[in-house]
């Protein structure tokens, strides 16, 4: 049996039920409202009107060293935001002292290294390595590392981690058995050896 609503001056809409056993009930919510047709448009995906959805990437940036590291050293200092005519970031970015980097919203981080080595012989083995501390604490927890030999090399490491603490969720990189003559390249100009925080989403 099909339900028949007609229009005060003309036209009719037909609700109609499936022809299967069992009871399906359709509650209307006690608002005003449009009910979308075959074609309508959805809204705009921006989060205003929906839920469910996050914002995307909110925070994004990258850092790069500035000098050669020419000794192993616990905390690379030498690092700028890249700043290239064309280079930007989105939100507020991390900040940096010497040698820890912070960050300005909680959430979860993908932290990516990418190190060029240009060790003095080809059997030296430097290691780039991404350590995370709790400043309450002041432990360290290493959660990637690169090496680099064999001449000039270029490598890559990345983790991702949860910033719950924007105040005591800190990151910093270190450097160790870099034989003497040898160095971790920096450039001002660009980004040769270089770090990057991308956030992918809450924490």
């Amino acid at each position: 049996m099909a339900l028949v609503i007609k229009g005060s001056s003309s036209g009719q809409v037909t609700v109609d039920v499936p022809a299967a056993a069992g009871t399906n009930t359709i509650t209307f919510p006690a608002q005003t409202g449009n009910v979308l047709t075959d074609g309508s448009a959805l809204p705009a995906i921006d989060g205003s009107a929906l839920t469910g959805l996050s914002g995307g990437i909110t925070q994004a940036d990258i850092w790069r060293l500035t000098t050669n590291v020419t000794a192993d050293t616990g905390g690379v200092s030498n690092f700028e935001r890249a700043d290239d005519t064309v280079a930007t970031k989105v939100g507020d970015g991390v900040n940096f002292s010497t040698p820890y980097f912070t960050f300005n919203a909680t959430g979860i981080y993908l932290i990516q290294s990418m190190v060029l080595f240009a060790p003095t012989n080809d059997s030296d083995n430097a290691i780039w390595i991404t350590n995370y501390r709790n400043d309450s604490s002041g432990a360290a927890d290493t959660l990637a590392e690169c090496q680099g030999s064999d001449g000039n090399t270029s490598n890559f490491s990345q983790c991702i981690i949860d910033v719950t603490n924007t105040s005591n969720d800190q990151i910093y990189f270190q450097v160790i058995s870099l034989a003497s003559g040898g160095n971790v390249t920096g450039n001002t100009n660009a980004n040769n050896t270089c770090v990057s925080f991308i956030r992918l989403g809450d924490t």
